[in-house]
């Protein structure tokens, strides 16, 4: 990410420094380099009014830019295709390609997939609006879920504290997870190791502060399940053209829990939580890292004469 503190800084009332005026051109530039987004010839406009939410001419959005300035927290522009770079990649990048001073000459890496959690965000959007192929939020004004998915984005560019280079707020929630998963670690232990983690980590960092923070940041990346009603023995489930019924037709063991008091809603004895095939075999198709991994039985050329796999045998 490019240093863009020009966008906050205080400037003479009804006049903008030729500074400031420079980088909302060069945020013009940048915007308008990127194909994907478009919206029927216009761009989001991330002025305080609009908050990337109205997507209008890109004279227009100068004009709110130049005269109501930025949203808060828009240093980097991930609405706009702009990915988080650490410090020790930028100055890496200056030293092979030389530094520049004028706002308008925007790192490159904005068209590059070098941010693989921003990847894993854009993978579960795609799956989630229905398009493979572009950019999917086309609404003027975005749902519940499009904004769901733009605050991970942020949080996939965003480094975990100000000035950390190697983790951004959604990966170390993911790696995090990650570990808890595969050391079968409890939620009070999880809460337990966030809270040493806290306490060593710089003052105002943006580490989730608990299990249940972490998991609500998540939700959007996950894929759904169907909670079923079945009986405590596993004898049936309450599904289908049983749906409706009461007690077991084999062991006539309740379906629900009694009652404790007035009004209260009926708790099945057991939940059979079922994660349907389909939407798990479309996101492996929707991400390109993961399609080539499913189409490779076909897509392979075997030797000719040499059978190193069943999919190469005429069966």
């Amino acid at each position: 990410m490019d240093d863009h503190s020009w966008m906050y800084r205080d400037s003479p009332q009804g006049l903008r420094r030729m500074d400031y005026c420079n980088g909302v051109q060069g945020f013009i530039n940048f915007a308008t380099s990127i194909p994907r987004n478009f919206t029927g010839g216009d761009i989001r406009c991330p002025c305080r009014k609009c908050e990337n939410k109205k997507y209008l001419h890109q004279d227009v959005v100068m004009m709110h830019l130049l005269h109501k300035g930025f949203m808060e927290n828009y240093q980097c522009w991930y609405a706009h295709g702009e990915v988080f770079v650490s410090e020790s990649e930028r100055r890496m990048e200056e030293t092979v390609v030389g530094s520049t001073s004028s706002a308008s000459n925007v790192h490159e890496a904005a068209n590059d997939n070098t941010n693989p959690y921003r990847n894993m965000v854009m993978d579960a959007m795609r799956m989630n609006q229905g398009n493979g192929s572009q950019c999917p939020i086309v609404e003027e004004e975005p749902n519940v879920d499009a904004a769901r998915f733009f605050d991970l984005l942020k949080d996939s560019d965003e480094p975990l504290w100000d000035g950390c280079t190697n983790h951004s707020k959604l990966s170390a929630v993911a790696q995090v997870f990650t570990i808890k998963s595969d050391h079968g670690l409890s939620e009070a232990g999880y809460d337990k190791i966030i809270e040493w983690a806290r306490s060593i980590l710089p003052e105002g960092n943006r580490l989730k502060e608990n299990f249940y923070a972490a998991k609500s940041m998540m939700k959007p990346l996950g894929l759904g399940y169907q909670k079923i009603d079945m009986c405590p023995n596993f004898c049936m489930l309450y599904y289908l053209e049983n749906a409706e019924m009461t007690e077991c037709m084999t062991c006539e063991h309740s379906r629900y829990k009694p009652r404790t008091g007035r009004g209260k809603t009926l708790v099945a004895y057991k939940k059979l939580r079922y994660f349907p095939i389909t939407p798990r075999l479309q996101r492996l198709f929707m991400s390109p890292r993961t399609a080539a991994h499913m189409t490779w039985h076909q897509a392979h050329h075997a030797v000719d004469g040499v059978m190193v796999h069943p999919s190469d045998g005429e069966a």
